[in-house]
């Protein structure tokens, strides 16, 4: 295919995507709290017009592009890690989870009973995603979404198998499940509307719901396969923002862009191929917990991750441009061209054709953690800093490839192959992000202080090695030694070893009442230190302990 048509089909296809998105977010009331309104529409014009063309106007960000300087995240606790809260609970990354419950995900209900009726209240044909909402025989609500007559499996397996990675990595999700439906269980609720994609409400009819069931594909059982989600129970308030925070939310202390597991959706993001994070793709819901109203923080709708976008197989530029992508845009500008992009490279090697419909195009080729870009550039996901990166990483590095298996089986893909070459993809991906990221941050934790002959000994566990990123052995660290008493510091020592501990004086402990250890790394055939590790030790009551540790921003 030559260049123009080759840049012509990505254009309208881009064209196409936007024009057929939903304009809006509906809500739902709640005593006390303020709803909001979005959309794709609203979320380009914030982000990629708005706040990007202005964005220098505040000089806070410019002195920041100017120096280098990043904002450290300001909602984790002293040991550098992110406290449990209504946006995020640490699960699989602080204690493994059962393979059980990896397969789950999140359990609200006992899951939609796919034998009974399912009672359509309304259709939603209009949009990027056609669906119905519906109720199953046991009263619950659940939004079903349906894949493209020549992508069967693709959209509704990403859909189940990202969510269940989201939460097991700490996001409040829905839950979603995998229905096989006949034709015979579909009820129409009297009174049920659909906007129908003129734009205008109609009555949804028998005669409407066969016209849409006909471009839908069947298993072969001849049954109609979707995602079913959860419809969540509460006062819905509508999208989240990436930044700022809520002033009628007493729990929402902190700018949501200073917040490390916002801005770690960058790094997730990377991981699952999740171009289309944006704000329209969460939820706030106002929900009762330990006896009173709280506001929880969702993140919804994930069957445009992986090879997946809700309208088919996702194109190649996704994931290595914005939306409206500016810089990229200029350089095809001043080479006339003939620049070719990583994106255009990856479509050569792999010579434009999907080999597994039901997985689309998802591999590794030209792939690069540091430079995978979403649809919309947020301040959130651009204030991503070492430290916060090197913490998205570990959370990932925690699934074994027996585990990601597990949750790539529950997309329930029949092509043995394809769902192989799925979870492969993935593993391979989980390495390239977490070598990526501790490469570029001290990749040092698992800090334990033990009692020593000579003092305590400090142990910890270098993740590049223990992840087999770089050789045993073959790497020195170096101790910069500080005595604090009081606001004044002194540096007592420096030294190096290329062992996974570190003594520390008794001679140190008896003489100041707080020591800090900045410890650098340095790789085999490296010149330069790595940023570094700060560890806090604390002496109280004839008793020392670990007071604080940092990672280098």
């Amino acid at each position: 295919m030559s260049r123009p048509r080759l840049l012509f089909k990505v254009f309208a296809l881009f064209v196409a995507l936007v024009l057929a998105a939903p304009v809006s977010f509906a809500r739902q009331a709640s005593s006390g709290y303020r709803g909001r309104e979005s959309g794709l529409y609203r979320d380009v014009f914030d982000q990629n017009i708005y706040y990007e063309g202005t964005q220098y106007l505040h000089l806070e960000r410019l002195y920041e592009d100017l120096f280098h300087i990043k904002q450290r995240s300001l909602n984790v606790n002293v040991f550098d890690e992110v406290p449990d809260s209504l946006f995020f609970t640490n699960r699989h990354g602080r204690e493994r989870m059962p393979i059980e419950a990896l397969k789950q995900g999140p359990s609200a209900t006992s899951g939609p009973d796919p034998g009974g009726k399912w009672t359509i209240t309304k259709g939603k044909f209009e949009g990027l995603t056609p669906g119905f909402f519906v109720r199953d025989e046991k009263g619950e609500k659940y939004l079903l979404k349906f894949d493209r007559a020549e992508s069967l499996e693709l959209a509704t397996g990403a859909e189940v198998i990202a969510s269940r990675f989201m939460h097991a990595l700490g996001y409040n999700v829905p839950q979603y499940s995998l229905v096989y439906l006949k034709r015979d269980q579909f009820d129409i609720e009297e009174g049920a509307e659909i906007y129908d994609d003129t734009g205008f409400r109609k009555k949804l009819t028998p005669e409407k719901l066969e016209e849409f069931l006909l471009f839908l594909p069947e298993t072969a059982e001849g049954q109609y396969r979707a995602s079913a989600s959860w419809i969540l129970k509460g006062g819905i308030l509508g999208p989240m923002r990436f930044q700022g925070r809520r002033k009628d939310d007493p729990d929402d202390l902190v700018n949501h862009e200073d917040r490390r597991e916002i801005r770690a959706l960058q790094v997730f993001a990377s991981w699952l191929n999740h171009n289309d994070v944006r704000e329209s793709n969460s939820l706030d819901v106002v929900e009762q917990a330990e006896g009173k109203e709280v506001i929880r923080h969702y993140l919804i709708d994930f069957n445009s991750c992986l090879g997946s976008t809700a309208r088919g197989p996702k194109p190649p530029m996704f994931g290595h441009e914005h939306m409206l992508d500016y810089g990229e845009t200029l350089k095809a500008i001043v080479t006339l061209g003939f620049w070719k992009k990583p994106w255009q490279k990856r479509w050569e090697e792999s010579g434009e054709a999907i080999r597994y419909p039901s997985i689309g195009y998802f591999d590794n080729r030209q792939f690069d953690p540091g430079r995978f870009r979403t649809q919309l550039p947020y301040f959130s996901i651009k204030d991503l800093t070492r430290a916060d990166g090197f913490w998205a990483a570990k959370m990932l590095m925690k699934f074994t490839d027996e585990e990601i298996r597990t949750v790539v089986s529950t997309g329930e893909i029949t092509d043995g192959e394809a769902r192989e070459e799925l979870a492969k993809t993935l593993i391979e991906r989980r390495d390239l992000v977490g070598k990526y990221w501790f490469k570029e941050a001290n990749p040092l934790d698992e800090f334990q202080l033990l009692e020593s002959g000579e003092g305590l000994e400090l142990r910890f566990e270098d993740l590049a090695v223990h992840y087999g990123f770089q050789p045993e052995g073959k790497s020195v660290y170096r101790f910069d030694v500080i005595g604090k008493k009081g606001n004044r510091g002194k540096r007592i020592a420096q030294e190096e070893t290329a062992d996974e501990s570190f003594t520390v004086k008794s001679e140190w402990l008896q003489e100041y009442p707080s020591i800090d250890l900045l410890i650098r790394t340095r790789r085999d055939g490296e010149k330069e230190w790595s940023p570094f590790v700060r560890v806090e030790l604390r002496s109280e009551q004839d008793r020392t302990r670990l007071a604080g540790i940092l990672h280098q921003d």
